[in-house]
C-alpha cells in the first residue's frame, strides 16, 4: 500500500539509573563509595534508504521508543547504553513537527536524531568531595526526548510527468520503463504515483507518473492535488497533451483544445506554487497514431499560441519516443549540475548538540534560566536546571541537600523563598513540582 503521509510519536530512551554502592573488602575498611554510572538511553534515528518507497510502516504502530539505558553496578561498572532505534523512510521524506520543518531527508543515507536518548545518571562515586566524604546518593536518568512527528513524502524523480487524466501517462512510462501501472480508458486509472527508471545511452533517468489533474486541482479537487508535492522535487516536467481529446467527429483537430488543456494545467501549476510552474518543461503531444494527418501545422500553430509543443509521440508504437528521451536526457543533466553546483556553495547546516550537566560545571550556564509567575504558580523553565532537577533523586536526603545547594548558588532558592513567601503555594521546574523539597 502506498501511503505518503504519517504522523508518529517518538521518544528516546531514558538513562539508566546511576548506583549507590561502598566498597567492602577485607582489607578496606574505608573503602568508599564505587557506584557505577547508568547506561545512556538510545535515541530514535529517522533514515533515508532507498530500498523503501512507501511510509505504509506506519499505518498499524504509532508510537515508537528507543532502548532504555542500563542502571549502573557497584565496582563502579558502568550500566550498557540502550540500543538506538533506526526507522527507514523512502528518501525525499520530510519530518515536519507541529512548529516547523524539522528536516528533509533528500538522499540516501540521510539521517536525523529525531529524539535524543538521556543521560545516564552518576552513581555516587562522582559525588566525593571534600565536605561530602559519604555521598548516599545517586542521579536517576534522564528521560529522552518526546516529539510528535509529521512524516511527508515527495518522491525524488528526474521528470515529473503531468497532463489531465488519461492523457497517456501510464502508457508513456511503461513502455519507456519497467515501471506497470495500471492503464485503461477511463480517468483517474493511476490513484497512486508510478516510479519508473529509462535508460538512454547507458545514462538512467527517473520518471514519475503522478494521478492526472484538473480545474480545481490545486484547490482540492479530484485526486492530482494529493499528489502535486511528488513533482516538486522533479527537476524536469513532461507535460502531455491529449490528441484524442481534440479529435473531432469528422478527422479534423480542434487545436483550441489542446491550447485549453495546457493553459488549463499550467494555471493549477501556479497556484499550487509559483515554484514548480517555474522549472523547465517540456511539451509533447500523445496518442499521434490516432491520425494520419502531418502534425507539423498543428505544432507551429500551437508554438504561435504560446503553447512550447517539441514533441508529437506515440507510447503504443513507439513514434519519435527515442526522441523526447533524449531531449529529457540533456535536461535532466543540465538540472542535475545545476544543483550540484548550488549544494556545493551551500554552508553544511551547524548539528544541534544538547547540553549535558555534569557535576562542578559552570554554575553560570545553570543560571540560564526564567522565572514566571501565574497565580498562586511559579514556574521556573531553563534547559540546564530542568535537565538537573529531573535527574535529582529526591528520596535521598544527599540528594535534596544537593538541589537546595545548586539551587543557592544560582541565587534561584533566594528568589523562590520570596514567591513563597508573597502567595505563591506551587513552584515547578519544568513539569517537576519542587516546592516540597526546598
Amino acid at each position: 500500500m502506498f501511503l505518503d503521509e504519517a504522523t508518529i510519536t517518538v521518544q528516546g530512551g531514558t538513562g539508566g539509573r546511576g548506583c549507590v554502592s561502598w566498597r567492602r573488602e577485607k582489607y578496606e575498611p574505608m573503602g568508599g563509595p564505587d557506584g557505577g554510572d547508568g547506561g545512556d538511553g538510545g535515541s530514535v534515528i529517522i533514515e533515508a534508504n532507498d530500498n523503501t518507497d512507501t511510509l505504509s510502516f506506519f499505518v498499524a504502530r504509532k508510537r515508537f521508543g528507543a532502548e532504555n539505558g542500563s542502571p549502573g553496578s557497584g565496582n563502579n561498572r558502568g550500566g550498557k547504553n540502550g540500543e538506538d532505534l533506526v526507522l527507514l523512510v523512502p528518501p525525499g521524506t520530510q519530518v515536519i513537527t507541529p512548529e516547523a520543518l524539522l528536516s528533509d531527508l533528500r538522499r540516501h543515507g540521510d539521517r536525523l536524531v529525531a529524539a535524543r536518548g538521556g543521560r545516564g545518571g552518576y552513581g555516587n562515586a562522582h559525588f566525593v568531595s571534600s565536605t561530602r566524604q559519604a555521598p548516599d546518593f545517586a542521579e536517576v536518568g534522564e528521560p529522552g526526548q518526546k516529539l510528535a512527528l509529521r512524516l511527508e513524502l515527495k518522491l525524488v524523480a528526474d521528470v515529473g510527468i503531468i497532463g489531465f487524466p488519461n492523457v497517456g501517462k501510464s502508457t508513456f512510462i511503461a513502455s519507456v520503463s519497467a515501471a506497470r501501472p495500471k492503464i485503461a480508458d477511463y480517468a483517474f486509472t493511476t490513484l497512486v504515483p508510478n516510479l519508473g527508471v529509462t535508460t538512454i545511452d547507458d545514462r538512467s533517468i527517473v520518471l514519475c507518473d503522478v494521478p492526472g489533474l484538473i480545474e480545481g486541482a490545486s484547490e482540492g479537487k479530484g485526486l492530482g492535488h494529493a499528489f502535486l508535492r511528488h513533482i516538486e522535487r522533479c527537476g524536469v516536467l513532461l507535460h502531455l497533451l491529449d490528441l484524442s481529446r481534440a479529435l473531432q467527429p469528422d478527422g479534423s483537430i480542434d487545436v483550441q483544445i489542446l491550447q485549453e488543456d495546457y493553459r488549463a494545467i499550467r494555471h493549477e501549476l501556479q497556484a499550487y506554487s509559483p515554484t514548480l510552474a517555474g522549472k523547465p518543461e517540456i511539451v509533447a503531444i500523445s496518442k499521434c497514431d490516432l491520425t494520419m494527418d502531418d502534425l507539423a501545422a498543428i505544432t507551429t500553430e500551437l508554438q504561435a499560441a504560446s503553447v512550447p509543443v517539441e514533441h508529437c509521440i506515440s507510447s503504443a508504437t513507439g513514434k519519435d519516443v527515442d526522441k523526447l528521451l533524449r531531449s529529457l536526457l540533456s535536461v535532466v543533466f543540465a538540472q542535475r549540475a545545476s544543483q550540484k553546483q548550488s549544494e556545493l556553495t551551500e554552508e553544511a547546516p551547524e548539528t544541534e548538540v544538547l547540553p549535558t550537566l555534569r557535576p562542578g560545571s559552570d554554575t553560570r550556564r545553570m543560571n540560564a534560566y526564567t522565572v514566571k509567575r501565574s497565580g498562586d504558580e511559579l514556574h521556573v523553565s531553563g534547559e540546564r536546571l530542568q535537565q538537573f532537577t529531573a535527574m535529582t533523586d529526591f528520596h535521598a536526603e544527599g540528594g535534596r541537600e544537593r538541589f537546595n545547594d545548586v539551587l543557592q548558588k544560582i541565587g534561584l532558592h533566594k528568589e523562590i523563598q520570596r514567591a513563597l513567601r508573597d502567595g505563591a503555594k506551587r513552584v515547578y521546574i519544568g513539569t517537576y513540582r519542587v516546592d516540597t523539597y526546598l
